[in-house]
């Protein structure tokens, strides 16, 4: 049981940092005139921000889960960032007919969401992946 424990902390220390600055930064940027402005660039850090705490958590879990190959952290990094997304704008959609926010303004927009977050994603993961040991 130590072990899952220190698996946490390290879980905690090493990725979860990434998704909870992006959540308050977000908070930060929807009390500013300039929401609709940064939008794109929320989005984008999102997508980063995902990859990145999936990248280090499958490192994290390794020892319960196994050692993927590089190309197979690679993938399920940039399915769960965008699978994230995909939910982001679910919760944006719920929202707007819920509690009658107007957050998403077209398809268009929405879409822009989503594309911010792949990009985020791949960004993030080839900087990780380029520095990532070939043997690793």
């Amino acid at each position: 049981m130590k072990s899952i424990g220190a698996a946490g902390i390290l879980f905690l220390r090493k990725a979860v940092w990434a998704p909870v600055l992006v959540l308050l930064i977000h908070q930060l940027v929807l009390r500013t005139p300039w929401r609709r402005e940064l939008d794109f660039s929320m989005h984008f850090s999102g997508g980063m921000a995902a990859a990145y705490l999936s990248w280090h958590g499958l490192h994290c879990l390794a020892k319960w889960i196994g050692h993927l190959t590089l190309t197979g952290r690679w993938l399920f990094s940039f399915a769960l960032a965008c699978t994230i997304g995909v939910f982001w704008e679910f919760a944006e959609l719920a929202s707007d007919v819920f509690r009658g926010t107007h957050i998403q303004q077209s398809i268009h927009e929405t879409m822009g969401d989503l594309i911010a977050d792949a990009c985020g994603a791949m960004l993030t993961l080839f900087i990780v992946g380029w520095r990532m040991p070939r043997d690793a």
